[in-house]
């Protein structure tokens, strides 16, 4: 597929947009995954400037392969709805997604389709669609360069894809609308462990803001709790896609050189017993990755099961 070179648009992309953008990279390096890019926009003279002011995650319900991604649309919608609230001038700019994972070092057909489609809905807003894409794993310590990204734009009745030159991406150091974690900042990796965080008032430095927001928006039943024994852990009831629930317990090991969470399905029932094994051997960069996983995991062995005892029963 080829793409045209463009120079009249110009990206002004956030430090701590491209931290969320490669945390969730971090979280997901066997499968795609991705989000929406929100924000502003001018055009002025045939210039377009874009500028992203947050990024919103997949979402909990989003589905994923190693050659497909496809985003919770329905909670994207929802925090967008929110986050214009406060924001009246928002925009949805487009998307970024990642390709690290199977090696494709452009946008697919599928992709451009896909964007295409959008551009031209008549509910879209703008004239274009702004696409990022991860491409590969980066290499030192720097916490902006983790990833290679490419960028760019579809437009509006118009059939070809325009790819945006590096030089006119802008990295700027600016707040976000979303998401909200006021303990984030990007310093010199030198200065600090190697996710980029400020150390709470726990004395140690995982992404709690971000796990609490997410886990009590669609997790209610799960809170955080410290003690001498454990640390910092979450506990409570995972409900699965057979109305059953199971008790989770997440926990932090905050001694490693970056933080890590693993999971205890406890008293896990027959059909659940090699997950719980498998599980409990896993490390995760987050509590949110942990129990997304182990929510995923649990309900493909029910469903399996349940295909299984179908076919055994025919």
């Amino acid at each position: 597929m080829t793409f045209d070179a463009i120079k009249d648009v110009q990206i002004l992309l956030p430090e701590l947009a491209l931290a969320a953008i490669f945390d969730e990279c971090d979280q997901f390096d066997r499968d795609e995954t991705g989000g929406r890019l929100i924000g502003a926009f001018r055009e002025h003279r045939g210039k377009l400037t874009i500028e992203v002011t947050g990024v919103i995650e997949s979402g909990p319900q989003a589905r994923r392969t190693s050659v497909s991604f496809f985003q919770d649309g329905a909670y994207q919608e929802e925090v967008f709805r929110r986050i214009e609230q406060d924001h009246p001038d928002i925009e949805h700019l487009g998307n970024w997604h990642t390709h690290h994972v199977n090696g494709f070092a452009t946008l697919s057909g599928g992709d451009v389709s896909t964007y295409q489609r959008t551009v031209n809905h008549p509910n879209h807003n703008t004239s274009f669609f702004y696409a990022l894409l991860v491409t590969a794993r980066g290499h030192g310590g720097d916490l902006l360069r983790r990833y290679h990204v490419k960028h760019y734009i579809v437009r509006r009745d118009d059939a070809r894809v325009y790819e945006i030159p590096s030089r006119y991406v802008k990295i700027v150091k600016r707040d976000l609308v979303w998401p909200k974690d006021p303990s984030r900042q990007i310093k010199n990796p030198a200065a600090e462990d190697d996710l980029g965080q400020r150390r709470d008032r726990f004395g140690v430095v995982p992404q709690r803001a971000y796990d609490r927001d997410i886990l009590s928006e669609f997790y209610a039943g799960f809170k955080p709790y410290a003690s001498k024994a454990l640390g910092v852990y979450w506990r409570g009831l995972l409900e699965l896609m057979d109305g059953s629930s199971i008790e989770v317990l997440l926990t932090e090991d905050a001694t490693a050189t970056t933080p890590v969470y693993s999971v205890l399905l406890k008293d896990a029932p027959g059909v659940l017993m090699n997950v719980a094994a498998s599980l409990q051997q896993e490390r995760f960069r987050s509590a949110r990755a942990a129990l997304v996983t182990a929510e995923r995991t649990c309900n493909r062995a029910l469903y399996h099961g349940r295909l299984s005892r179908e076919v055994s029963s025919d």
